[in-house]
This record gives C-alpha cells, structure tokens and sequence, in this order.
C-alpha cells in the first residue's frame, strides 16, 4: 500500500474519537507505519523538520545526563524534549483513559528547566499524526491478549527509534535565565504610583515597564534623562524638601515652644514684679494716707483725718490704720467748744531783725529798731513758749462764717472752735513785709546791698519750693534761709504740725509804695531801672504770691503810703486805695483783711471813710491797742491786735504775762540790744 494511497480519515481531535475501538477495528490492525518512512533512518520527512527547528545546543543539565555520559541527543526519546512537563507528568501518571501507572518520574526532570515559553514553542503539535503512534503493549487496547499465531504470516520488524539528526557538538553555555513571572497586575492607587515613580529608584526596585523586544526580555528602553531625573534625582530632592519642611516644622515648633516658655515665663515675672510693684505702691500710698492723716488730726481736723483714712481702698487689711481711725474717732469727740472768741488775741510783729548788731547800732534809726522790732531770735522763742502754753494758731475763717443776705451783702456770724480740752486760739500777724528801701538799701538805687540795717531784703523759693527770706550780711553776700517770720513759722509747724489748726497760718500786711515782698514792682521803678527790671519783679512778686496763698497766708493791705488813717480824710484814704487798686492789686489780687498802720484807726465804722474801704473790698479791719479783742458784726469783723515790740516785752510785760502768752523775760535778748530799751515818751 503505497503513502499516497493512505486516504483514511484520522480524526484524533474529535471529542467522539475512541482509539480503542480504533485499533480494535477492521481498518486499524492492517496499518503498518513503517511504509511512510522517508529517511534512511527511519521515521518520516517531517520529523527531521520539526528537529531541525530547535537548537542543537539544548541545554540539557536538566534531562539527567552526566557531564561524562556517552549519550547522546539522538539517543533520548524525544517525547522527553518535545513534549511540555504537565503534558509529559500526565501522561505519565496516567493512560488515555485515567489509569494511573504509578511510574516513577523522579529519574528525569530535565524539561523543568526550560521556559514555559519554550516548551510551548518547542512541543509537537497534538494533531500531527506522524508524532501519533499506537501504545505498545498497553493493555488497555484489548480485551484479552492477543496470541502469535494470529499473524503467521508477517514478521516482526525491529525498527530503530526515533531520533533527531545528529550534529556537531559545540561549546557548552551558561543556562539561559529563567523570565521572572510577571506579578499580578494590582490597581494602581496614589501611593503606589507615588511609590513607583519616586521612591523605588531609593530601594534598587525599578518600576515594571514593558520590554522594547518580546522576544528578548531583557533588552529595555535607554531611559531618557527626564526619567533619569525624575527617578533617581528628584526623590532625592523630595526627600530632602520634605525632610528640611520637616525639620524646619520640628525646629519652628521648637522655638514657638520656647519662646512661648519665654513669653510665659516674662508674664509671670511681670506679674510678679507687678505684684511686688503693687504691693511696693500699696505699702507707699498706705504711708502716705496715713502721714497725711496725721497731719489733719495734729491739726485738730479729725474729720478730715477720718475721711482721708477712709479713702484707702484696703484699710481692713491694715490693723494700725483701722487702730489710729479709732484713735481720730475718740480724739473728735473728746473736742471742747471754745465759745469766746472775742478774747482771741492777734500777736503782731514788723519784719524781724536778721542781724542785731547792725540793726541797734544803725546811727539813724537804731534807737527806732531797738524800740519797735523783734530778732528772729526772740520770735523763735515766742513760739516755742505759746506752744508750750497750749495755743494754737487760727484763722478768721475758723471761727467766723460768711453768708449773703438776700440783697447780696455780706453777712457774718461767729461759729464755734472745737479744740482738745485746755488748747486756745490765737493769731499772727506780720507787718511791713513789703521790706522798705531804708532798711535794707543803702544807697537808694532800689537794689539792697551790705549797707542795710540787718533786715532780710525779700521772700524767695528755694530749690525745693519753700519759702525762704533772702538776705544780705555785711560782707555782701547773700544768704537765703530762715532770716525773717515766714520761714521761721513754716519750719515750726514743720515740727510741730499740732500748733496750727487745720493748717491756719498768719496775717502778711504790706503796703504798695515800694513794692510787696522786697519786689519792686511799682511802675515808679520804670523810670529809674527800665521795664525789664519792673516786669522781673512783677513776676518774681506773683509767684511769692501764690506760694504764700497756698501754704494758708491771708495777705492785707497796709495802706498804699504807709499813711494814719486815723489823720486822713475819706478824699485821702480814697486816693491811698485808689494807687493800691492801680498798682498792688493786679499782683495781689482782691484782698478781704485791712491792717491799719502807725498804730490807728477809724473814728467811725458807718462814715464815709468806712464806706470807702468797704467799697473798696475789706471786711476785715485790724488795729492794734493794748488790750486785744475782736468783735464780728452783721457786715464786717473788727479785730484789736497786740504789737510785740522790745519796748511792750521790755516796759509792758503784763500785757503778755496776764494772757498766759510768753515770759519775756525769757524771751528779750538785752545783751544784742544793750541793755537799753528805749520807751515811747
């Protein structure tokens, strides 16, 4: 039977092919394979084809051969080449129809080496018949075995095996790499791609991407140098920003952290120190409420010490300040009425001898100085024994009250003084405090200098803003300090705030002729010493002025002229009052109290000399006499003082001793005056 005259039909791939009943058949047990041999060594055409198409230099480590093992190629079943490892396992274990052979495999397990891959590409088709041959003695293909004699007439021919073409050995190569498995596809995610792109490179992973060359995996794309940017330097620099963001976030919480302490730590100190400042403030004004406080109730104002005390916000916490607002409870109302105000006397003085030795030795007027003038040595120890002898220094205010009639004339009463049991009133005054030229201008160019009779020559302010008496001592230099009444007085009550109630100070007299206060700020002096000079002294007269209105002074007039009233017609007085409107007011301003000088007085208080001093402003009228009294009526108050003079404490001492006021035997300086005194004839 020719090979061109096998028409048979094989169809090995339908689902309903059945091989046993195949070769059971009629057709099927006469083909005899052997006559499509085409090759000398048997086998067909088409086998040395499909061999020739794999590469002689196989890798065959894996099929079980010895580096020294004579065998060859050709010499192996190709079934163990060609046919893929799950194919070759299955068929194996097992027959076509699912009986296990329980062949044991573990002899050869060359084709595990090769690629999925290859052994797709390298197995024969399944279809082919020239690789489909009939089983040798499986059993499976018969019902019962088969006898010899059932073929007498053909012999068996043994027929070599098949094998692929033999061909010359070449040099042996490293075993070709196995293709890593690609892993499964996972969604991609915003970290995976973050990690891919930026964060690979920094691990050796490099991003899967797909080869340039299919059949060669391991031929890639020459990466551009974005990508080489983008993978290998810009995580790099990510990293760096992020970790500089990082570190610039940890070091700014740092500092925030710290300069938050710092702030912190300053606020509690400045808590603190204002705590310390508080308490430090507290303590201060605490002493100076009650200092100031004490003050008012040494001044017999215990009203006015109880309200100050009452001011301080903290006095509960305080126990001296709750002990002395007690004490000023009990004070007040342990204070007696004094009801006899008409026996308040008013001790008078001129200005006050500085330097005694000039003053009683002047060839003109020493015998007038001796006669009518008082040390400042002498009126300190006045002082000091009408302290001692219980009186106190007052004021008209403090015992006469003013009111307004219906019409709007002045109306005055008297009123009560309340003093501690056995204190008594009293008053000063100082007369012809305006210093005249005489006494301390030698020359009478308006300036004092050496030659002067010992007077202090003005009131000034010093460098802490207390009144003081300027003077100029017989080697012309000039001294500021406690050289006439006003600073003396001032440093007295200083140390013996007790001795004046509520702050009570004395009666400054002056007249206008020359100035007040030792400034010459009469316009007479425009002529002679220019503008300039008025108007220094105008404004150095103000300022004296104000200071001594401050510290409680109740400022006079003494006349214009220094004129006796008592010898003056009202068309006199008129005119006397008139220069004073013109010249002293403007500086001293509008004055209440009228000191009448050279020891007068008015005849008559409803004539018209009277109505034109009431015109001009003054309520309060003082003269002086022996016997001192003071009398308020409806419209005005009239008050006899009591000169202090070397010739009353020398010839008239009752006049002090009976009132209780001074010794003055304890009191003259007879030596400074030479134990001569001279008396008013």
């Amino acid at each position: 039977m020719a090979k061109d005259d096998f028409d048979m039909d094989f169809h090995f791939d339908d689902d309903d092919f059945d091989p046993k009943a195949f070769w059971d058949g009629e057709d099927g047990a006469d083909i005899d394979l052997s006559e499509f041999d085409d090759v000398p060594s048997g086998g067909d055409k088409l086998d040395e084809t499909v061999a020739d198409g794999y590469d002689d230099e196989l890798d065959l480590s894996g099929l079980g051969l010895d580096d020294d093992s004579d065998e060859t190629v050709d010499e192996l079943d190709l079934d163990d080449i060609l046919s893929p490892k799950a194919v070759r396992r299955n068929s194996q274990e097992h027959d076509d129809f699912g009986t296990n052979k329980q062949e044991d495999d573990s002899d050869f397990d060359g084709t595990e080496f090769l690629d999925d891959e290859d052994d797709q590409t390298q197995a024969a088709p399944e279809d082919d018949s020239d690789f489909q041959s009939a089983p040798e003695d499986d059993a499976d293909f018969h019902d019962e075995p088969e006898d010899e004699d059932d073929y007498p007439d053909e012999e068996v021919e043994d027929k070599p095996a098949r094998r692929r073409k033999e061909k010359p050995e070449k040099a042996s190569k490293p075993p070709r790499e196995r293709k890593p498995k690609e892993p499964k596809e996972a969604k991609p995610n915003v970290f995976t791609k973050l990690y891919d792109l930026y964060f690979a490179p920094l691990t050796n992973k490099e991003a899967l991407e797909a080869p340039v060359d299919p059949a060669n995996p391991r031929r890639r794309r020459r990466k551009t140098k974005a990508q080489i940017f983008k993978e290998v330097y810009l995580p790099p620099l990510i990293a760096c920003v992020c970790l500089i963001l990082i570190l610039s976030f940890v070091i700014g919480a740092i500092s925030n952290a710290i300069e938050k302490k710092r702030v912190n730590d300053a606020i509690k100190q400045n808590e603190i120190q204002a705590s310390i400042s508080n308490a430090q403030a507290a303590e201060e004004e605490y002493q100076r409420i009650m200092d100031e406080a004490a003050v008012l109730a040494a001044n017999y104002d215990y009203e006015g010490a109880i309200e100050k005390l009452d001011s301080f916000p903290d006095i509960a916490n305080y126990p001296d300040m709750s002990t002395k607002r007690a004490e000023y409870v009990n004070a007040m109302n342990s204070l007696v009425e004094y009801k006899d105000y008409s026996q308040i006397p008013n001790l008078s003085f001129h200005v006050l001898i500085a330097d005694p030795a000039r003053a009683f030795n002047d060839k003109e007027l020493g015998g007038k100085y001796n006669q009518n003038f008082v040390t400042i040595d002498e009126f300190s120890k006045i002082l000091e024994q009408l302290y001692a002898n219980n009186y106190v220094l007052v004021d008209f205010d403090d015992f006469v009250s003013v009111g307004q009639t219906v019409s709007g004339t002045d109306q005055f009463e008297a009123k009560s003084i309340f003093l501690p049991q056995g204190k008594k009133p009293l008053m000063l005054t100082e007369t012809m405090v305006n210093y005249f030229e005489y006494m301390v201008d030698s020359n009478n160019d308006g300036v004092a200098d050496a030659g002067g009779a010992g007077f202090a020559n003005k009131l000034v302010l010093d460098e802490n803003g207390d009144i003081k008496a300027q003077y100029i001592d017989s080697s012309n230099n000039t001294l500021t300090g406690n050289y006439d009444f006003v600073p003396i007085l001032e440093d007295f009550i200083k140390a013996h705030p007790d001795f004046s109630y509520r702050g009570a100070r004395a009666i400054l007299a002056v007249t206008g002729s020359q100035g007040i206060f030792g400034y010459r700020c009469n316009t007479s002096y425009v002529s002679t010493k220019g503008n300039d000079f008025y108007e220094q002294e105008k404004a150095g007269a103000i300022a004296i002025v104000e200071a001594l209105k401050a510290k409680g002074y109740r400022l006079a007039c003494y006349t214009y002229e220094n004129g006796k009233y008592r010898d003056m017609n009202s068309a006199g007085i008129t005119a006397d009052l008139q220069s004073w409107t013109q010249q002293i007011k403007p500086i001293i301003g509008d004055l209440d109290t009228f000191v009448f000088a050279q020891a007068s007085d008015l005849s008559d208080y409803t004539g018209t000399s009277f109505n034109v001093m009431y015109q001009t402003g003054f309520r309060y009228f003082i003269s002086n006499s022996k016997d001192p009294s003071t009398e308020v009526n409806n419209t005005y108050v009239r008050q006899k003082r009591l000169m202090v003079t070397g010739e009353t404490m020398v010839w008239y001492k009752e006049r002090f001793t009976d009132r209780g006021l001074f010794d003055p035997n304890m009191v003259v300086d007879m030596t400074a005056r030479g134990n001569n005194v001279p008396k008013a004839g």
